[in-house]
């Protein structure tokens, strides 16, 4: 029996506390699949550490977000 693997690119990947118009406090992480060819692909592993910074990543974004809408009074 073959087990077809597949390593996700980190660029592929993000993290974001809102998606599809819906909030949540333990945010989203999101797997960009557009043109990855997943024909017997039985498992989709990704690094804890990238994980981490996807996370860290996604609050930093977040916080400049809130920065910007503090500083233009919204």
């Amino acid at each position: 029996m073959e087990v077809a693997g597949l390593r996700f690119p980190r660029q592929r990947l993000r993290f974001t506390r809102v998606y599809d118009g819906k909030a949540t406090s333990s945010g989203y992480i999101v797997l960009d699949l557009k043109g990855i060819d997943l024909e017997g692909v039985t498992t989709l592993a990704i690094d804890v550490e990238e994980l981490q910074g996807c996370l860290a990543a996604g609050d930093k974004q977040e916080q400049e977000k809130q920065r910007v809408r503090d500083l233009l009074g919204g």
